[in-house]
């Protein structure tokens, strides 16, 4: 019998600039995002595809790093076959790190790398296994622009096992290249890095982000309806990224970060650009909040995609019902379900079923909220 074998690493700081309100965790970030008090993103997210792989019953063999970019996690899950590679990890790690155990997989012939991480990880994967090998991302990052990522860790597990008995075609995915220095000053300017194979399950594998979602009319239509007919005085809104949200602070001369969360309170910013703590301290200070969030274009993210700032703790103390999503219609043409990933699926259940979502001067459109974390769902619609 051939056995089917798996790489599979971890890049364990992926993600953590996060919730502290930084647009990555690449280079000197990665202090940055420490002295402000991140937490580990990565090891969580590994735990919990390897966790469904255990719960699903796979019995290939997976080969992994050793310690924190991987080994550390199989060892949990007894059922699991596994094996380490002979190298040297450090608590530090580094895209260095990444490349070498992307060398030695290839060496050992896997047919399949899966990654814990973000678009970083992604292009150092790619540099090492090109198109000759299949990748697979596991979310981790703050920025998962590319299109080789699957929807949560459990919808990485079921592409895995699927990929392993033949039922998975391999599609050309692109990946993607972010200028980090525009990104940490606001700019979103992202470019294709290159191509990857990668395994395809419709539903289950989420495509690159879309990065012109609607023309600048029909995002003032939206804005200028919330502003003028939603918004009451005194209440505070929690203001999460995207052109459409930033519209909405144009027209109350807010100076508001394209790519950060700020805080509104009758009609002025009382909060720049934001993480987790700070927002917990200013909705402590109010009765009456909001949320208002945008649509990832061609993905379909609300929560856990570039706004994990809005952390579960966050969205509990807001509630999940005062939540707004705007979007303009072009960016909701193509898509049949809105995905929540905020890292806690029993909130991401609790944030699941139907939410209105203004798409215009006094129109609505009625999408289903899918949980990214149940895979079998994410098929059904």
């Amino acid at each position: 019998m051939v056995i089917f074998t798996i790489g599979f690493l971890v890049n364990p700081i992926a993600g953590m600039g996060g919730s502290v309100g930084l647009k990555g965790t690449d280079g000197s970030l990665l202090e940055e995002a420490l002295k402000r008090g991140a937490k580990p993103v990565a090891p969580i997210r590994a735990r919990r595809f390897l966790g469904r792989l255990s719960k699903i019953g796979f019995s290939e063999v997976i080969v992994s790093a050793a310690g924190i970019m991987g080994c550390n996690y199989l060892r949990e899950f007894q059922s699991l076959r596994f094996e380490c590679l002979d190298i040297p990890v450090s608590d530090r790690t580094s895209s260095k790190d990444t490349r070498e155990v992307c060398r030695l997989l290839a060496s050992r012939g896997v047919r399949l790398v899966v990654f814990v991480g973000g678009d970083g990880t992604a292009r150092d994967v790619l540099d090492v296994v090109g198109d000759k090998i299949p990748i697979l991302g596991i979310p981790a990052g703050v920025k998962m622009y590319s299109g080789v990522f699957a929807a949560s860790p459990e919808a990485a597990a079921d592409i895995v096992v699927r990929f392993v008995e033949g039922k998975a075609s391999l599609e050309v995915a692109e990946v993607a290249d972010a200028d980090e220095d525009a990104i940490s000053r606001g700019i979103l300017r992202v470019r294709i890095y290159g191509y990857a194979q990668a395994p395809f399950i419709e539903g289950l594998l989420v495509p690159s982000k879309e990065f012109a979602s609607g023309a600048a009319e029909e995002k003032l239509e939206v804005a200028e309806f919330f502003v003028r007919e939603i918004m009451e005085n005194d209440a505070l809104y929690i203001l999460g990224p995207g052109s459409t949200i930033k519209a909405i602070a144009d027209i109350l001369h807010v100076d508001k970060t394209l790519l950060g969360v700020d805080a509104v309170y009758s009609g002025r910013l009382v909060g720049k650009d934001l993480g987790e703590r700070e927002l917990l301290e200013i909705v402590s200070r109010y009765k009456k909040k909001y949320i208002v969030v945008t649509v990832i274009g061609k993905q379909g993210y609300i929560f856990g995609r570039g706004n994990q700032q809005i952390s579960p703790r966050v969205i509990r103390s807001v509630g999940v019902k005062n939540i707004y999503v705007v979007a303009t219609r072009s960016k909701l043409a193509s898509l049949k379900r809105l995905l929540v990933d905020t890292g806690d699926p029993q909130l991401d259940r609790e944030l699941s079923g139907y939410i209105r979502v203004i798409v215009g001067y006094n129109e609505e459109k009625v999408m289903p909220v899918v949980p990214a974390s149940s895979p079998e769902y994410l098929q059904e619609l």
